[in-house]
């Protein structure tokens, strides 16, 4: 039951850097848009991409098991993102 719940924490990280990451490098490639406004979403999006490399991992005998906290914790912390990014929208 661990295994299974830690595999698909693993697929969310990666789902959500399947989109994230080429948000980061076009942010970093148009050096933050006009302005650099941009550059306000890039330590954010740079934090959660630093799950992914864990969660691939987890997908390995040998690192499933070391690797299944962190990807707990970076589920969290996504989650936590989100949620605040949703309210700044509405409450800001």
């Amino acid at each position: 039951m661990k295994n299974k719940t830690n595999k698909i924490i693993a697929i969310l990280i990666i789902i959500v850097n399947l989109y994230l990451i080429p948000v980061s490098v076009s942010v970093m490639l148009s050096h933050g848009g006009p302005a650099g406004a941009s550059y306000w979403i890039l330590p954010f999006s740079i934090l959660i991409n630093l799950f992914f490399v864990p969660a691939v991992l987890s997908f390995q005998k040998n690192f499933e098991l070391r690797v299944s906290r962190i990807n707990e914790v970076g589920i969290q912390v996504i989650v936590l993102i989100f949620i605040l990014g949703i309210l700044s929208i509405y409450f800001v």
